[in-house]
């Protein structure tokens, strides 16, 4: 198998971890590939790890390793442009709901990948246009959520939500989070929405510290359209994708939110569960009271 390998080179344990995965894919018999955009001092690393350009690894490996946080597997999502390459996350930092191995258990990772001992599941990516008052558009793709807010404005966002051309709400909040099944477990998690299971095909509106008692998260089939525009003038909106990509928005601009013609494709091993997850990361001991 050929493997490539990309994720957060800013973080001090990156090389040693790109060493230990070459040292025991060398031992197995199988190749490592650096993507060229990992600006580390590779005169640290051993000469036979190749180096090559993530879209050639996209193209032309097997299996993705992503080394660092949930960010990074999102970050190296979006940068795959389409690609639907599987990916494994190798998991440095804290909180972490995608990444399947740690230093710990890596070794354990990679033999049970290079045995055949592994599955792949597939998840649903959204898409987000933004159409100006002058008919510009950007585009937008999130593994996580969209969220639009009040930027750095204290005042309260009204956000006007439709779905299939049919009206839902005007969200009268700090801001609106839009979110996948991966993405339930991360901010709209945190904003009172409902964890959702990443099989599923949905996404779920979670509005921020909302104005109104009655104003509640909903959840919608993947198939929606969701339109999203505002009502008044508001200076400073916010526009977001998967925390990381920021863009100011005026009010009069029109978002509108559907299901992505891409997915993203992550390696389950055998050793860890989605429910193992929760249990770990939500502190969960069996007892809810």
């Amino acid at each position: 198998m050929k493997f490539g390998c990309t994720g957060n080179f800013t973080k001090t344990e990156f090389p040693k971890i790109v060493s230990i995965v070459f040292d025991e894919l060398n031992q197995l018999g199988h190749q490592l590939c650096l993507a060229s955009e990992v600006l580390i001092d590779t005169n640290a690393l051993s000469s036979e790890i190749h180096i090559s350009p993530l879209e050639n690894l996209a193209k032309n490996c097997d299996i993705l390793l992503s080394i660092g946080g949930d960010g990074t597997i999102l970050s190296t999502v979006r940068k795959l442009n389409g690609h639907s390459i599987p990916i494994l996350g190798i998991h440095i930092g804290g909180l972490g709901f995608l990444a399947e191995c740690t230093l710990d258990n890596l070794r354990d990772g990679l033999k049970h990948i290079v045995d055949g001992k592994y599955d792949i599941s597939e998840h649903m990516l959204i898409d987000a246009t933004v159409t100006g008052a002058d008919g510009k558009e950007q585009s937008f793709t999130a593994m996580n959520d969209f969220v639009v807010d009040h930027g750095n404005s204290a005042r309260i966002l009204k956000t006007e939500v439709a779905v299939s051309d049919k009206y839902v709400n005007t969200y009268e909040s700090d801001g609106v989070i839009f979110a996948t099944p991966i993405g339930s477990t991360a901010y709209s998690l945190s904003a009172g929405g409902p964890i959702v299971h990443p099989s599923l095909n949905t996404v779920t509106i979670t509005p921020i510290s909302p104005h109104s008692l009655s104003a509640r998260p909903i959840v919608l089939s993947g198939d929606s359209i969701i339109k999203i525009q505002f009502p008044e003038e508001h200076m400073g909106i916010a526009f977001t994708t998967d925390g990381q990509v920021y863009v100011p928005l005026n009010h009069t601009d029109i978002i509108r939110i559907k299901k992505s013609d891409k997915i993203a494709k992550l390696v389950k091993l055998p050793f860890k569960t989605y429910f193992n997850t929760l249990h770990t990361k939500m502190g969960w001991s069996g007892k809810v009271r």
